[in-house]
């Protein structure tokens, strides 16, 4: 992907602490000052790896639950509480797994450890999809968030968007990335390549 050997890649991070690579070099065709930057999801038994160009990036990874799903339902919404009881009883369990990692996902995108407030997020933006929008409240955004680094997009009358698209995990698992604008695609490696 880079055109260039792994030694020759160097990573620091952003503001947020963040992976991102550092100057990359010149034989890889990429303009001066362009950065990949990096997330890492992780979840037993299965391991995503997010790579994008000149753009913050957040994985969530998480295991399907099983049982009952009524305690799980704190961190949401009254709406995502509604849209996950509408489920048919077998499909509960994944629609509240795939909830979670967009709103996880979104927070991360902030580096702010934001989890605490996740219940004032409604990730149900294009949830019907593959991919949608997470607003993000104020609280968990910096004054800055729009340049590189800061994790959010253009303000709405709420906050700052997270672009959240779901990544195919497995039967068991679901996964999202979002990113801080849309990105025309995504690309995924099995496990054995990250290995």
């Amino acid at each position: 992907m880079l055109q260039c050997s792994a030694d020759d890649v160097f990573l620091t991070r952003d503001d947020f602490g963040r992976p991102v690579s550092a100057a990359l070099p010149g034989y890889t065709g990429w303009p001066p000052g362009a950065r990949l930057c990096l997330a890492l999801g992780d979840d037993p038994g299965r391991r995503l790896l997010a790579l994008v160009r000149d753009l913050p990036v957040a994985l969530s990874v998480h295991t399907v639950p099983r049982g009952p799903v009524g305690e799980l339902l704190l961190p949401f919404t009254a709406l995502e509480r509604e849209f996950v009881r509408r489920a048919p009883a077998e499909r509960r369990a994944r629609r509240l797994a795939r909830l979670w990692t967009r709103k996880e996902a979104a927070l991360r995108l902030t580096g702010r450890g934001g989890l605490a407030t996740a219940d004032e997020i409604d990730a149900l933006g294009g949830a019907r999809e593959a991919a949608g929008t997470v607003t993000l409240p104020a609280s968990v955004v910096r004054p800055t968030a729009a340049a590189y680094g800061g994790g959010a997009s253009a303000n709405t009358a709420h906050g700052p968007l997270a672009y959240v698209r779901e990544l195919p995990a497995g039967p068991d698992r679901v996964a999202c990335a979002a990113t801080a604008a849309p990105v025309p695609g995504v690309r995924l490696w099995g496990p054995a390549a990250l290995d």
